[in-house]
């Protein structure tokens, strides 16, 4: 894998409902638990997490790393803006990088250190980073809510492909997430 930078939250409903406002565009549905703006933002789509990508690097002045042309979506990984992490990153962030110690779960043995998960969650999610981070700092990998990556999702594809840094299929039917759930 290449060198890459990785949030060590998830996107908080906050920092979604400040992008709505700056955009004009719409929140998604209200969830059966309302909002919490500490909470990691859910409900949206791939797309939606793709165009919030190019906007917030827009804002700090980076370049985008997606190109969008109608449905077509392309990755520049040489572009400095913010992108969703392939399969391969978000696998590699979620053992601990090279700073692993071999946990079963993303920074412990015991899944209640790391993870909202169905049977502690009482149903929804909860602020970010209130449970232990993995050995890189990074929270939330194991549950909370599931996260976006940019590949698409092709459970063969490292079987066949090289796995030098790799960026996943070219097509697809359906975008890979990863990390669990509060359900």
């Amino acid at each position: 894998i290449n060198t890459f930078s990785i949030n060590k939250f998830e996107v908080t409903v906050w920092e979604w409902k400040d992008y709505c406002k700056k955009t004009k565009k719409k929140m998604p549905a209200t969830p059966a638990w309302g909002w919490n703006d500490n909470n990691p933002i859910n409900n949206i789509t791939w797309v939606e997490a793709i165009q919030y990508c190019n906007w917030l690097s827009k804002q700090d002045g980076l370049k985008p790393a997606y190109a969008i042309a109608g449905p077509n979506i392309t990755c520049d990984f040489a572009a400095n803006g913010y992108r969703l992490p392939t399969e391969a990153e978000w696998e590699f962030v979620a053992k601990g990088g090279k700073k692993s110690k071999g946990y079963a779960y993303s920074g412990s043995n015991k899944i209640d250190d790391v993870a909202w998960h169905l049977k502690n969650s009482q149903k929804k999610p909860h602020v970010v980073g209130t449970k232990m981070p993995n050995e890189l700092g990074i929270y939330d990998m194991n549950g909370n809510v599931w996260e976006w990556c940019w590949d698409w999702y092709n459970k063969d594809y490292y079987k066949i492909e090289d796995t030098n840094n790799p960026t996943g299929p070219a097509r697809g039917e359906n975008k890979t997430v990863r990390g669990g759930s509060w359900d």
